[in-house]
């Protein structure tokens, strides 16, 4: 299961931020090669970690991660996670036309 979590912190991430970040990350994923934490270019005050985790009850996974991004974070201020969804195919008839 994919999980991705911005964490707003009150001063310019610096290294110990981001290391914190990737920590709380992998204290959470089932694949430690999964993590990937970034700084994004419209928030120069946030940062987002990337991760998989096994399959839980998403109320579960917000409630474990949030506890623990808190936890593990300095000049803490907000937290949002999210799920994002692989994109479907399109399924096709057997006639080559798209089905809706």
């Amino acid at each position: 299961m994919d999980v991705q979590v911005q964490v707003d912190i009150s001063v310019a991430p610096e290294e110990k931020h981001l290391a914190e970040m990737r920590s709380a990350a992998n204290s959470l994923t089932d694949d430690r090669h999964s993590v990937r934490v970034s700084v994004p270019c419209d928030k120069p005050k946030s940062m987002i970690a990337a991760f998989t985790i096994p399959k839980a009850r998403e109320v579960d996974v917000v409630d474990k991660s949030m506890r623990r991004f808190a936890l593990f974070m300095q000049d803490y201020q907000n937290q949002t996670a999210w799920f994002p969804k692989k994109p479907r195919k399109r399924k096709t008839r057997k006639d080559g036309r798209l089905c809706r």
